[in-house]
């Protein structure tokens, strides 16, 4: 069984060594069943990569994206990170004002839509919000496919400088805030901290199964990607929440840790109290999240009803992982 990898100074980096260490292994596990390899996963960053920089997008080009959970957004974000871009990722609840103003502040030079999604028109959205500016970034609707190329035209892979100074790689937006959006600064290791804290705290092992059942644009998205990629385990992602066909998912590939935030939680405690004698999820080890209260029967009645502990944790934006337990 391989060792973890908690040193990997930029995500690039991250998933190379993975790749030299588990190609073949699951990775990315989509709710219809589609399996992506940690290989395949970074076959496709590198045409994606080269669809982008045919886009003009090269290191420190400012990128905005508002997609859902989908196995070719995880790619898109490790293509990104390939070229070193600075990804701006938007929660797909936020609309014209909140989508437009961090456009705006960021100077995105490219917006990545899903296009007509979910019931509501994000292309439409982002072509409105971006009309009046003096130099409009370009528009990608992804329903229609993300752009790729030959890895052959990449440039090089951006590297750490050499006096040590991480660069910023990410720019989040708060969701606690009144007024603006506040943006924050990452770097990829800033953001990488989260995520290796998180899995040492949830003593993730390569024979774990994860879930990714809330938006991937979420900091927690590349930060439970990091998991992944450090430990070597796949995770199950879900594009639309819909309970019961999340547990079937989750059965079907031997889920092992789920959750999301206090939401989920009690959603599945409410499905194991109807077959109180039949595990909802057998494989499942613990419940883990953040984003919201815990009430302390919830821990209780999971561990009682479900027999499974939940792993609640606290952080902001700034600091994705501050305690996990």
């Amino acid at each position: 069984m391989s060792e973890p990898i908690y040193d990997a100074r930029t995500l690039w980096e991250l998933l190379e060594r993975r790749v030299a260490d588990s190609p073949d292994r699951a990775f990315l596990i989509d709710d219809a069943d589609r399996t992506v390899t940690f290989g395949e996963a970074k076959d496709l960053a590198e045409r994606m990569a080269a669809g982008f920089a045919a886009l003009g997008v090269g290191e420190g080009t400012p990128v905005t994206w508002v997609l859902p959970t989908r196995i070719d957004t995880v790619v898109a974000s490790l293509a990104l990170s390939r070229l070193g871009a600075v990804q701006n990722p938007i929660i797909h609840i936020y609309r014209d004002r909140e989508v437009g103003f961090c456009i705006r502040q960021t100077a995105a030079e490219l917006v990545l839509t899903p296009g007509e999604w979910s019931g509501f028109d994000y292309q439409a959205m982002v072509e409105r919000v971006v009309a009046d500016l003096d130099e409009p970034p370009a528009v990608v609707d992804a329903s229609a496919g993300l752009p790729e190329g030959d890895p052959a035209a990449l440039p090089p892979v951006p590297t750490v400088p050499a006096d040590g100074q991480d660069v910023i790689r990410w720019i989040y937006y708060t969701s606690g805030t009144t007024s603006d959006p506040k943006g924050v600064l990452h770097t990829d290791a800033s953001l990488m901290a989260g995520g290796v804290g998180l899995a040492r705290a949830l003593d993730m092992q390569p024979t774990d199964v994860g879930s990714i059942a809330f938006p991937y644009a979420h900091i927690g998205g590349p930060d439970y990607l990091v998991c992944l990629l450090a430990n070597g385990f796949p995770a199950v992602l879900v594009e639309k929440f819909d309970l019961m066909a999340a547990i079937k998912a989750f059965n079907r590939h031997g889920v092992t840790m789920a959750g999301g935030s206090t939401v989920f939680y009690t959603m599945f405690l409410g499905v194991q109290r109807q077959q109180p004698d039949d595990p909802i999820i057998p494989t499942l080890r613990l419940l883990s999240g953040g984003g919201a209260p815990k009430p302390p029967e919830v821990f209780f009645e999971v561990q009682a009803e479900m027999g499974i502990p939940v792993a609640h944790g606290y952080g902001m934006t700034e600091s994705p992982m501050i305690c996990q337990g």
